[in-house]
């Protein structure tokens, strides 16, 4: 083993001479570690082996600068971004990406052709148009042939005697109507039974135990009532059902006269006609009695109006004087005053005494 080594040493030697003199043939300069101190030494490698790889590398960018995968110049050898494909080369792209094949003969490619003709005889800008005009007719269709209703809440007095005429209730087909039942003092009346006069013109729902029924409509136009027995209450409660109108009640709150199961409090005072009823009514809806005079509440938000020598008072808080003489209560918790003409108004605000100004007489 050591007599191949000795044996193999010198040609080793020759073959890394031959090597060295082939690169001091292509820098002819080049010195040895001896012949110059080691910065001297540094500074050579730098001159000429950097500038020999510039070089080089100038020379592979310019040559492969045709493909995508060229290199720009320099040592760090940064790739070149790839440009954005356009739609026609990414198709090309994928259809080269397909295993090869026979290519096709005159007689395939005809019979390409026609498939294609067959099967997307429109040009793809035809195609556009067409769904165009599809999102058009669509559009058209969803337009209502009339206006729509106005939506409105409003509030009922249900009058139990007999010969009265029962209220209306006016529904719309695409709209839900829904139907709050409350005693005088405005707690909720709950509904122990009902039926529909005309079950196929209105859909109705109700979940069995609470106060309020939801009806739609189902057709356009249509006539028929509605009888509802609360619980408690021995006289049926009738309504009318109107569809088809430039007006849809969106909620009806419907006072019924009488005390409920679920009245907490019992009201203090007697009982007012129904003129005098059919004012508070408005007066819960923010609306203002005919003739009244707008009047300016101080200390809470309230709205108020004076009628001849009473004053119509819309809040939310309880009145504790002067003594009101009617008096009105919606399920959302708003209510309705007849009191006498006054300039002072003492309320309860959260348990709390508090005092309102009434000005603009």
């Amino acid at each position: 083993m050591v007599k191949w080594a000795y044996k193999v040493a010198p040609l080793f030697l020759i073959m890394m001479g031959a090597a060295t003199g082939g690169y001091a043939q292509q820098n002819s300069a080049a010195p040895t570690s001896q012949q110059m101190s080691p910065s001297q030494f540094q500074e050579w490698i730098k001159k000429n082996i950097t500038n020999g790889d510039q070089s080089a590398a100038d020379q592979g960018s310019v040559s492969s600068s045709s493909n995508d995968n060229s290199y720009t110049g320099g040592s760090n050898y940064a790739r070149k971004p790839r440009p954005p494909m356009t739609f026609e080369q990414e198709q090309q792209a994928m259809q080269d990406t397909a295993p090869p094949g026979p290519v096709p003969d005159a007689d395939s490619t005809a019979a390409f052709n026609a498939l294609l003709q067959q099967n997307m005889p429109l040009a793809p800008q035809q195609v556009v148009q067409l769904r165009q005009q599809i999102d058009v007719a669509q559009r058209a269709a969803a337009v209502p042939a009339n206006i729509p209703p106005k939506p409105v809440s409003t509030t009922l007095m249900v009058n139990l005697a007999p010969g009265t005429t029962p209220p209306a209730v006016r529904l719309a087909q695409g709209y839900v109507s829904s139907l709050v039942f409350v005693d005088s003092t405005g707690s909720p009346w709950p509904i122990a039974a009902f039926d529909i006069g005309n079950p196929k013109a209105v859909n109705i729902q109700w979940d069995g135990k609470s106060n309020i029924l939801l009806i739609q409509a189902v057709s356009p136009y249509s006539d028929g009532d509605i009888v509802v027995r609360l619980v408690g209450l021995p006289t049926p409660v009738t309504l009318e059902l109107v569809s088809g109108q430039r007006v849809v009640d969106y909620r009806v709150d419907i006072h019924v006269s009488g005390i409920g199961p679920n009245t907490k409090e019992l009201p203090i005072g007697t009982a007012l006609p129904n003129s005098a009823n059919q004012l508070l009514l408005g007066v819960l809806d923010g609306v203002a009695p005919a003739g009244s005079k707008t009047l300016n509440v101080m200390g809470a938000d309230c709205q108020a109006w004076l009628l001849g020598e009473k004053i119509y008072l819309r809040t939310r808080l309880t009145v504790l004087s002067p003594g009101w003489i009617g008096k009105m209560v919606s399920p959302d918790g708003m209510q309705a005053y007849e009191l006498p003409k006054t300039s002072s108004v003492l309320v309860s605000r959260y348990g709390e005494p508090a005092e309102l100004k009434i000005e603009g007489f």
